[in-house]
């Protein structure tokens, strides 16, 4: 293996991104970002083949001195929780770089911002240390409020300045909270760190961290979170940013922004759960069930395409929410656990697909308005026949990776929260499907509109990125253990004192 291959997956595109930016034209800007996304997808590749899945110690780990003065390091390193988020994240970029051939509008710049978001997300998802971790959260802003504040719809300027007061007011919580831990605890030659691994597990000492403080520092942690994925209620500002960013930015914001917050579920709030209020584990399922069929029953009665995958993906999210906590006191608690993980990356992957789609009608037809479109299968088969596979996998068709995700969270959930599973079930999974199909109908099929006639079919380069996204969904579908089996040590290892706690009666 390349020595110090994380520190290279995150180097080369932030390199990549300044030689971008220094480019003079399109095809000089979109090639020099395409190699510099393919290194990191090589790096991970590679990563994947050499990753041991039954081992419990962080693995690729690198660990430099940065500020010793107040404890600050630079450590990276990642597990069965972290790499596939990293390996999504190096699959997205590349091919959200494919679909964006054709960008016109100041492509250097375009380009350089999609090359930085990958940095500040691959960063986030390798990062062992509060302070860098941190850094990496706020970096990820950004190229996102560039990309949708110079190349989004008529409100930009609008979803733009809301996006970043949103996800900045929560991040500047996390981080007081983060303080918190950093301050409490001291190291045993009386210095500080901001170790993330040594922090959570110092929360488990009642005598550093009295009850009252640590469920303050849980509650400022959550709410990062839990804005950032984003959950009922804090989700406002999640179908204006979509629907006035350009087509790149709906699906990185979606396949990658909003996995940070679930990271941060599994990374930092699973290991701290154990040791807060038992009532944090009923407010989180609420949080999950509610996101789940609210998500659902806003995206049915939307008339934009764009909107309604916009509150899909907060429903689709909720069961990262609901799975992370209905593992506690279950009989094979890693069900939901791997399955809420597994949603992560099905979620990742298929949304893609999704706002691909609605990019196409929007470039090609002029419209996003479902009441609008009709008949488009009759002058783009082939787009048809992918955006069709999308939203199928959307909607968890069986032998594709939603399928899996979802299932392996309701099996797990139904063992310890059965009513609120069943809830699930008849409002969400009915309504899911309802819209799913209701919106392929009504923008594919039937009679052509007159006014549709002249419409070609989309570009290769977009039809190329769709059917990598649809390919890699049936192939997880079909062989989820291939991601699966690199969670599972992890999960295990997540739920080893979550459950003993469990079973003590402590939660």
């Amino acid at each position: 293996m390349i020595s110090n291959a994380i520190s290279l997956m995150i180097a080369v595109p932030l390199i990549g991104a300044l030689l971008t930016f220094l480019t003079r034209n399109r095809s000089q800007a979109r090639l020099v970002s395409l190699i510099a996304s393919l290194v990191p997808l090589v790096l991970a590749l590679q990563m994947y083949m050499e990753f041991d899945k039954s081992s419990k110690i962080m693995q690729f780990v690198e660990s430099y001195d940065w500020v010793p003065s107040l404890g600050v390091k630079y450590t990276v390193g990642v597990d069965g929780i972290g790499f596939p988020l990293v390996l999504l994240s190096a699959i997205v970029t590349v091919l959200v770089i494919i679909y964006s051939w054709g960008e016109n509008k100041r492509p250097n710049e375009y380009f350089a911002l999609l090359l930085l978001n990958e940095v500040g997300v691959m960063g986030v998802f390798t990062a062992l240390d509060f302070f860098l971790f941190y850094i990496f959260w706020e970096i990820v802003l950004i190229p996102m409020f560039f990309l949708i504040g110079v190349w989004g719809g008529p409100r930009k300027d609008y979803a733009a300045i809301k996006f970043f007061i949103y996800t900045h007011v929560a991040s500047l919580v996390m981080l007081l909270a983060i303080f918190a831990l950093y301050f409490t605890y001291t190291l045993p030659d009386g210095s500080r760190t901001f170790d993330m691994l040594t922090l959570l597990q110092a929360t488990s000492d009642k005598t550093l961290f009295p009850p009252a403080l640590l469920n303050v520092i849980f509650a400022g942690l959550l709410l990062g979170f839990l804005v950032k994925m984003p959950a009922f209620p804090f989700h406002t500002w999640l179908p204006d940013a979509h629907v006035e960013a350009p087509t790149a930015g709906s699906v990185v914001l979606a396949a990658l922004l909003l996995k940070m917050g679930g990271y941060g579920l599994f990374r930092v709030i699973m290991p701290m759960l154990p040791n807060v209020d038992s009532a944090f584990v009923t407010l989180i399922a609420i949080i999950g069930v509610v996101s789940i069929i609210y998500g659902a029953f806003l995206a049915l009665a939307q008339k934009d395409i764009k909107k309604l995958v916009a509150y899909s993906s907060i429903s689709h999210m909720g069961f990262v929410t609901l799975g992370s906590v209905a593992a506690i006191g279950a009989m094979a608690p890693f069900l939901s656990l791997q399955g809420a993980m597994f949603q992560q990356f099905s979620h990742g992957i298929i949304t893609c697909a999704l706002f691909m789609s609605a990019g196409t009608i929007q470039h090609t037809v002029g419209t996003r308005i479902i009441a609008d479109l009709g008949g488009l299968a009759d002058r783009m088969p082939r787009f048809a026949f992918l955006m069709v596979a999308a939203f199928l996998a959307s909607l968890g068709l069986p032998g594709m990776s939603g399928f899996v995700a979802e299932f392996l969270v309701l099996t797990g959930s139904y063992q310890t929260m059965p009513t609120l599973t069943i809830i699930v079930i008849l409002l969400s999974v009915v309504v899911t499907a309802g819209y799913h199909l209701w919106a392929v109908q009504k923008v594919l099929f039937g009679p052509i509109l007159q006014k549709y006639l002249h419409l070609h079919d989309a570009h290769n380069y977009e039809l190329v990125a769709m059917s990598g996204i649809i390919v890699l969904s049936l192939i997880f579908g079909l062989q989820p253990a291939l991601i699966t089996d690199i969670m599972q040590t992890a999960s295990y290892q997540l739920m080893e004192p979550v459950k003993t706690l469990a079973q003590m009666g402590v939660i």
